[in-house]
């Protein structure tokens, strides 16, 4: 299952991202960007995840886990 995240700016301004791995996650991404179009000056970005950054802390008791970052990558836009 992939994780996608669609990145949203309006007039060249930033407005946030939406992130999803649902099991139908390109149909989910798909259906949002249909609502944003590019005549309201909506533009998209489409990643995927491409691996996990994960932050370790070191103690007397072991390893414990203190945090995931997922890593996304741009989906290259068909010609």
């Amino acid at each position: 299952m992939d994780k996608y995240r669609l990145v949203i700016w309006q007039h060249e301004a930033l407005l946030g991202f939406f992130e999803t791995e649902a099991r139908d996650a390109q149909a989910a991404v798909d259906a949002l960007t249909r609502q944003l179009p590019a005549t309201a000056g909506f533009q998209c970005q489409l990643q995927v995840a491409s691996g996990e950054r994960r932050i370790l802390e070191s103690g007397p008791d072991g390893l414990r886990l203190l945090g995931i970052t997922t890593e996304f990558q741009p989906v290259p836009q068909p010609a």
